[in-house]
């Protein structure tokens, strides 16, 4: 048990390395992060903070609004969440240190860059929900919203996305006067990460198969999953 749970843990640590690396190689592709880094990255380029640094702060406010949104009935085992993000947020500045010095100078370096990190970026997902042991808060925040005001989940997650680019933009005209963050890149991650998260599901439950020969091993149901997220969240909320 101990092993499983120590091995869990190493494998949440990777997805959230190589999440941290995509988001990275997305800042470097420049044509536009994630909907959920767009905030942060933005801030990044106004106040003398990094964007590991922000990405942590803008997660403990959703940390706390999920705190003030269940009150009592809030779980503060998922504080973990916190423990997480600040791994996500140090990650971040790190491999944004380590591909410094990749500097795409067409468009179709910056596309090919743009397509690996979402590449990278889903599988970090993956590997972390797949650890089976808590929420990015953002997605925590997601689940609290979906539970609590009886909203479907994809709907919430729409609009959360949609929310975050928005103040992104308006973000961006207001302090730096011009649009940065917010691009195709943005629109493209947000339609291909989720549809990568479930194909590395798919290839996991394949080789699953062929080489371990678990008939009934199932794709990741567990904490965390933005992409599938039926039946996994009963146990976020305090009876």
């Amino acid at each position: 048990m101990a092993k499983s749970q120590f091995l869990k843990g190493i494998q949440l640590i990777l997805g959230l390395f190589i999440m941290a690396l995509g988001i990275s190689l997305s800042v470097k592709a420049d044509l536009g992060v994630t909907p959920i880094s767009c905030v942060p990255y933005i801030y990044s380029l106004v106040v003398p903070f990094s964007l590991g640094e922000l990405t942590i702060f803008m997660n403990a406010v959703f940390i706390l609004l999920q705190i003030a949104i269940l009150r009592r009935k809030y779980r503060y085992i998922q504080l973990i969440q916190l423990l997480a993000v600040i791994l996500l947020g140090y990650f971040i500045d790190f491999t944004l240190y380590l591909i410094s010095g990749i500097n795409p100078t067409t468009y179709l370096e910056q596309l090919l860059i743009l397509l690996i990190s979402c590449a990278f970026i889903a599988l970090g997902v993956f590997l972390f929900v797949k650890a089976n042991i808590t929420y990015i808060p953002g997605d925590g925040l997601l689940v609290v919203i979906s539970q609590t005001f009886k909203k479907d989940f994809g709907t919430v997650k729409i609009c959360f996305d949609c929310s975050m680019v928005t103040i992104g933009v308006v973000s961006s005209f207001l302090f730096l006067h011009k649009l940065a963050g917010v691009r195709e890149g943005t629109i493209l991650a947000a339609l291909i990460v989720g549809l990568l998260v479930k194909l590395y599901g798919k290839i996991s439950l394949l080789l699953a198969r062929k080489f371990l020969r678990i008939e009934n091993h199932r794709l990741p149901q567990g904490k965390g999953n933005a992409f599938n997220c039926k039946g996994h969240h009963k146990k976020y909320i305090k009876e």
